[in-house]
């Protein structure tokens, strides 16, 4: 399909509004911790193997994982030096928003190439 990439933008941009919305509407039904970002990162995998398929014919689902291996592998490291000890909870929101960061970089490379390769 040709707009395939519209219908993503179009559904991740109503995720966000619909969170966003959500947590200013029913604060205490939400997390204070927890962002929009936070939960469109879901929704930002399933796109990049989308898009890694429809560029690569294969998918980087198994590169962004592995990433995440290390990238968590390296955090514990770096809190156990600096910190002196693993605080879960800290390790967990940091762990998850570093990995948000690697998966939003990730879709926005991949996004530009689907537009330069199938769309001009």
């Amino acid at each position: 399909m040709k707009f395939e990439w519209l219908i993503q933008l179009v559904i991740i941009i109503l995720i966000w509004v619909i969170l966003h919305f959500w947590k200013k509407k029913f604060p205490h039904f939400f997390l204070k911790r927890i962002y929009p970002i936070d939960v469109v990162i879901i929704y930002l995998i399933y796109c990049i193997h989308w898009l890694s398929t429809a560029i690569l014919a294969t998918s980087l689902l198994p590169e962004v994982f592995f990433a995440a291996a290390l990238l968590g592998i390296g955090l514990t490291i770096f809190l156990a030096i600096t910190k002196g000890e693993i605080i879960y909870p800290l390790f967990w929101l940091r762990f998850w928003r570093l990995f948000g960061i690697l998966v939003t970089i990730s879709y926005v490379i991949l996004f530009g190439e689907y537009l330069l390769k199938f769309v001009f």
